[in-house]
């Protein structure tokens, strides 16, 4: 092998003079590896980069350097409409190459073997489309023979493109050229999934593998391209705004650049026909699926939720966080959508007037589905008519401008029906499509209905008749979705006619629910299919049917449904299956479905197991990796279902920070209005968190919310009443929540739920309010009730709350022992709120029972307890609200709501019992010093200030007092409140809500402690 011609002094190959722009670091590791090639050691580079990247143009400036050096150079180009020839890539590769004749002989020889090796049938021993080892071994030897005489290049540009048995040929190259002169650089685009993984995989593999990937150009860089070709002044003006509507990307740079070449100097930039093209041939070039993904976005706009978008396109939830990725890697995408207000349009243009018909149409239905409003669903209703009046001719009259025109029928096959407030069965149908069952991986159901189509059914022969002009060949339309009337696949209309079914019941639409079931029941061998229906229909209206798993002794139930979540559910509410097997078994629905493949309702049905059966200590554990996994992949429904899974357990946990914060994040997702009888469970979390902090207006707003009808069937309407009756005995209304808790009781035994008081405790509730009545006796009767009907083992955290309340019923004798089992029971739930309050009623007991080192450990342990991060407010003032139950009202308009089993709140009654704030006893301990009415109003005002961690000389200079002053009335506070520090101090008091004397705006979930200010 020759060796390459010394560079000169001034190097002609200089990066800055012959590489692309903004590519020069790439260009001279190229380069790097080009020298070593001429010393004898090979390599295999690998240029990755989003479409418009500029890879091509790097690598062609290469090799055309490359060839100057006197390097011999093989290029080809995979392309999609090659790649079903056998070595075609390298048939591209050896006709450029410097053979002699007989070499020339040997190669087409070796080719034509290769290419009939992969399109005939192949030995049952060796996989079809393989290349032989003859093949393979002589077309090595005919690249290692021209390597001997001079360095060899082989550029592939558009790699994911190629050939299969190309690739195979490559990959047998780059393992035995390590030692020798070859260079192997393959160019490829960046697409969703690799077309050839294998070779991805093998490729990396080698030791002599580089990796260059081309990131976008940043605002220097599209700087430096202005500058080159418009002067320093434009570029000066232009880059940022330049940089923005390009996002780097090299091919859309250049087209820009070219507009304002084209257009002189107009002192604005001038964003014309080039960039516009540039940009179509960005999107037509990139990932189907991100095509058909922006698609999307130009038809609903950026503000559409990624569940629209999925229901739109019908394409897998999971597969659109990639696609996006895709469009913002390329710089076509910024914030979700377009750069530039006219790209959606081009894009559009650009579409069949059928297909971009039906995608508007589809549209309109989501939207009306979803509570949009009416001129929006008009539009897309109008934009459908008029592209299908201009490919299918003229329509019989039927007012342009009705929303709910109906286009004439096609041959009696269906009709193309453009959405508008009366077509209410096609938008119950949709809205049943959101509230059936979803995936979180891939559902293989709606790839198979998608087809090869892009995810739409054809357009029927007979509407065809219609187009005007000469009959289409080929295929009709890409993206059309079946017509009404038109739907042949009995799967699918099995699958619709029971989300239409599910549709009436989640809208509190109970009886023509049960009709239209009764109808499809009685259709022979119908049946069978409606047990999912009614597993879930267990859960949601306990009272309705029958519930299916009793059919099931304990043992089948247990070991039957462990796989799926809803069933799973539905076992422990009939008693079939013990809540400490539930939990196993749920836990395996759990872990399952973080490696994806099981259904969002199975999850969340799984979640609410562990809440059901008193561990919501394990339900928080896997509420943060599930819903961080289903983030991206899941839409704003199935976000806000789990956000309140993730405020229920915090609530359970006594962590009302975080419950506060979830519950904000579930109605964030979805409006109260969209979540249908639903809403319940929201609501009642959010009550209580605000009841427990104190807030008891707010409180009150959360419960007098509008409701569906229906909801007093449903466990929402049972949670929904216990949190009502919970704030009322916070009010002091102590004989309305009594008869609100045994109503509460009185419908799980109806429902026959009675045996998992995690539901709603009832009992629990009934005796708080007993003691606030001033009956110990019927208080100490309700718990020993509770505690025994709970068994030996289980339910640590009502069993605990359980033994609390007895303390507080019974005499002084028993209390610290039951107490102190309370203690060990709330700790082992992890239910730190609980905890902290039962601590702190233990070191009280200690105090009476004359052993202060007891009391002093256990108050040591309350102040190490997180819960402490979050006390009760100042209660806000009963103003006069409204709390008789809400009247149940109609169907309010709801979005498509997927439906899962749902965790409500079954808190103890409010107050929720925190540290320092200790249950009503029957008979008293003496309260330690510092009670309500020992600290005076300025006392209050330093102590809050030195509690949120302001300096003495701060303190003084808000309260326009003297530091002395300060010192004294904090030393004052000390010796009232029992506490030598600030820390303690804190602890006490907490950080400053409302009306904070600084003048800071209010913060509820960091709040005083009112009982230890006067005033």
């Amino acid at each position: 092998m020759s060796p390459l011609p010394v560079s000169p002094p001034h190097d002609p190959y200089d990066p800055s003079r012959t590489s692309p722009a903004g590519r020069e670091s790439e260009y001279r590791r190229l380069h790097h590896a080009l020298d070593r090639c001429a010393a004898g050691a090979g390599s295999v580079i690998v240029l990755h980069g989003s479409v418009g990247s500029g890879r091509s143009d790097l690598l062609y400036a290469f090799t055309d350097t490359a060839a100057e050096r006197g390097v011999q150079v093989l290029v080809g180009t995979g392309s999609p409409l090659e790649r079903e020839f056998p070595l075609g890539l390298a048939r591209q590769l050896l006709q450029g190459a410097d053979l002699a004749p007989e070499e020339a002989a040997t190669a087409e020889a070796l080719l034509a073997e290769g290419a009939a090796s992969g399109t005939v049938p192949a030995p049952s021993d060796r996989p079809a489309g393989r290349l032989t080892q003859r093949v393979l071994e002589g077309l090595f030897r005919l690249v290692r023979g021209l390597a001997e005489r001079a360095p060899v290049l082989i550029a592939v540009d558009d790699r994911q493109d190629a050939d299969p048995q190309s690739l195979e040929f490559l990959l047998y190259l780059v393992r035995r050229t390590r030692g020798t002169g070859v260079l192997t650089v393959l160019s490829s685009r960046e697409t969703m999934t690799p077309a050839h993984p294998l070779f991805e995989v093998e490729l990396a593999r080698q030791p002599h593998h580089q990796h260059i990937r081309l990131d976008l150009l940043g605002t220097e860089l599209v700087a430096e391209v202005l500058r080159t070709r418009l002067g320093a002044a434009a570029a000066e003006r232009h880059a940022a705004e330049a940089h923005t509507l390009t996002g780097g990307n090299p091919l859309l740079v250049h087209s820009l650049v070219g507009d304002q070449e084209r257009a002189g100097s107009p002192g604005t930039l001038v964003v014309g026909e080039g960039y516009r093209r540039g940009l179509m041939h960005c999107l037509h070039r990139i990932d189907p699926l991100a095509l058909h993904y922006a698609r999307g976005v130009a038809v609903l706009g950026t503000g559409a939720t990624p569940e629209l978008l999925a229901e739109l396109l019908l394409l897998a939830p999971d597969a659109l966080p990639r696609a996006l990725y895709l469009l913002h890697a390329a710089g076509l995408f910024r914030d979700g959508g377009f750069r530039h207000p006219t790209a959606a349009g081009d894009l559009l243009a650009a579409m069949r007037p059928l297909e971009l018909a039906a995608l508007h149409q589809r549209a309109g239905r989501l939207l009306r589905a979803a509570g949009a409003t009416a001129a929006t669903v008009d539009g897309h209703a109008r934009v459908a008519e008029g592209h299908l009046r201009s490919s299918l001719g003229p329509a019989p009259a039927a007012g342009a401008g009705d929303p709910g025109a109906v286009l004439p029928e096609f041959g009696g096959g269906g009709v193309w029906e453009v959405p508008g407030p009366e077509s209410a069965v096609v938008a119950d149908a949709v809205v049943a499509d959101a509230v059936g069952e979803d995936v979180v991986a891939e559902d293989k159901a709606v790839e198979e209905e998608a087809g090869a189509t892009g995810g739409f059914g054809p357009v029927p022969a007979h509407a065809l008749q219609l187009w005007s002009g000469p009959a289409p060949t080929g295929p009709a339309v890409e993206c059309v979705p079946t017509l009404p009337g038109t739907v042949t696949d009995a799967d699918t209309a099995l699958r619709h006619e029971l989300k239409r079914l599910r549709h009436h019941f989640w809208h509190g639409r109970i009886d023509e629910g049960t009709a239209a079931l009764a109808r499809f029941e009685a259709v022979p061998g119908q049946a069978v299919h409606t047990e999912p229906l009614r597993h879930w229909l267990a859960y949601w209206y306990p009272a309705l049917l029958p519930n299916p798993a009793r059919r099931t002794g304990p043992h089948d139930g247990a070991t039957a449904d462990r796989g799926d979540g809803m069933r799973l559910l539905a076992a422990l509410l009939a008693g079939t299956v013990s809540p400490e097997d539930a939990v196993v078994h749920a836990e395996l629905v759990l872990r399952a479905g973080r490696l994806g493949g099981v259904r969002t309702e199975s999850l969340t049905a799984a979640l609410t197991v562990l809440l059901y059966a008193d561990r919501a200590d394990r339900a928080t554990h896997w509420c943060a990796p599930l819903a961080e996994r289903a983030g991206a992949r899941c839409g704003a429904h199935w976000n806000a279902l789990l956000a309140a899974l993730r405020a229920e357990a915090a609530l359970r946990q006594g962590d009302l920070r975080s419950a506060d914060e979830a519950g904000r994040a579930a109605f964030a997702h979805v409006r109260p209005e969209a979540w249908g009888v639903a809403v319940g469970l929201p609501l009642a979390t959010m009550a209580a968190a605000r009841t427990a902090l104190g807030l008891h207006q707010d409180a009150a707003h959360f419960l007098e919310l509008p409701t569906p009808a229906g909801l007093e069937h449903t466990p929402a309407g049972l949670h929904h009443r216990y949190a009502l009756a919970g704030h009322r005995l916070a009010l002091g209304r102590a004989e309305q929540a009594l008869a609100d808790y045994r109503a509460c009781g009185d419908t799980m035994a109806r429902w026959g739920v009675d045996h998992l008081p995690a539901i709603a405790p009832w009992r629990l509730g009934a005796a708080r309010a007993q003691l606030a009545l001033g009956r110990p006796g019927s208080a100490a009767a309700l718990a020993d009730q509770q505690l025994a009907r709970l068994g030996p083992v289980g339910h640590p955290r009502i069993r605990g709350l359980a033994l609390r309340i007895r303390a507080a019923a019974g005499g002084p004798a028993e209390r610290t022992e039951l107490l102190e089992r309370a203690v060990g029971l709330l700790e082992e739930a992890g239910a730190e709120s609980e905890l902290a309050a039962a601590l702190g009623e233990l070191s009280e007991a200690h105090q009476h029972d004359g052993d202060p080192g007891r009391a002093r450990r256990a108050d040591r342990r309350v102040r190490r307890t997180p819960a402490l991060a979050v006390v009760p407010v100042r209660p806000q003032a009963p103003a006069p609200v409204s709390l008789l139950p809400v009247s149940p009202v109609s169907p309010l308009p709801v979005s498509a709501l997927p439906v899962s089993a749902l965790p409500v709140s079954a808190l103890p009654a409010s107050p929720l019992p925190v540290a320092g704030r200790p249950l009503p006893v029957a008979t008293s301990v003496p309260a330690p010093e510092g009670t309500a009415g020992g600290l005076s109003e300025a006392e209050g005002r330093v102590a809050e200030l030195a509690a949120r961690g302001l300096s003495n000389r701060d303190i003084a200079r808000k309260l326009y007092i003297t530091v002395s002053t300060v010192e004294q009335h904090l030393t004052r506070v000390y010796r009232k409140l029992g506490v030598r520090r600030r820390v303690d101090l804190a602890r006490l008091l907490g950080p400053v809500p409302s009306g904070a004397a600084d003048g800071t705006p209010p913060r509820p979930a960091f709040p005083r402690r009112a009982d230890l200010v006067a005033g």
